[in-house]
């Protein structure tokens, strides 16, 4: 059996560097922009969160029973 003398090399580590550095730069962004837009919602988001939670929640009656999409309200 040969002896085996080299390894990955010089440029496989530069590669794998890169690729590391990449990645943090990468995250750090992630992190950045997703805090930026945990503190500051844009313009007008509440009244539309708002709305999409009135739309999505069921409408019930006074019984508490759901009502019918296409039924009249009594």
């Amino acid at each position: 059996m040969a002896d085996f003398s080299g390894g990955p090399g010089f440029l496989a580590f530069v590669a794998t560097f890169l690729m590391v550095a990449a990645a943090v730069v990468l995250m750090l962004s992630l992190s950045r922009h997703l805090r930026k837009v945990r503190t500051h919602p844009p313009e007008g988001a509440d009244a539309v969160a708002t709305a999409s939670a009135a739309e999505a929640a069921p409408a019930t009656s006074t019984d508490g029973a759901a009502e019918e999409p296409g039924k009249p309200q009594a």
